[in-house]
């Protein structure tokens, strides 16, 4: 027991200093601004009791430390019936969303491809808190202050990969 212990925790120290030396680069700070350009026509609505799951694609256009353009779906859980959403704009009611997105572009100019995992609340009125965390060709989290379907602003610590 003591041996597959004293293996389990060396295989997951390597992993953690192999992982750690792939981004070794230095942590940058990174903000800037995004708009959201939202595909209605993806829109899918399903009734979960006394709320609704929203799936959308989408596409956010980044300027700022990071230039490029994140593109994915969108899911979330909105507190509300799904015949109340449909006739409603973004933001009329509190939802919690989750978005999984393929970015291309810059870090400061130098060429990158990450995956975003963007996740928050939006707010009744359509105000956003959230962050995204960057994994693959970035590591890193960035606060996210948005209005739901139009436009925001992001900043944090992202480090690239070596």
């Amino acid at each position: 027991m003591a041996r597959r212990l004293l293996a389990v925790v060396s295989a997951l120290l390597i992993t953690l200093a192999a992982s750690s030396v792939a981004y070794a680069g230095a942590a940058r700070t990174a903000s800037g601004s995004f708009t959201a350009d939202v595909d209605f026509a993806t829109l899918t609505l399903t009734p979960q009791g006394a709320t609704c799951r929203l799936a959308v694609e989408g596409v956010l256009e980044f300027v700022g430390a990071l230039e490029g353009t994140a593109t994915g779906m969108t899911t979330a859980r909105v507190l509300a019936p799904c015949d109340e959403v449909a006739v409603n704009p973004p933001g009329t009611f509190r939802d919690v969303f989750r978005a999984d997105l393929d970015f291309a572009g810059t870090l400061d100019g130098a060429p990158v491809a990450t995956a975003i995992r963007y996740q928050g609340v939006t707010m009744p009125g359509g105000a956003i808190s959230g962050q995204m965390i960057l994994s693959d060709g970035l590591r890193g989290a960035l606060r996210v202050d948005a209005q739901v379907a139009q436009a925001g602003t992001y900043d944090g610590v992202v480090v690239a990969r070596q």
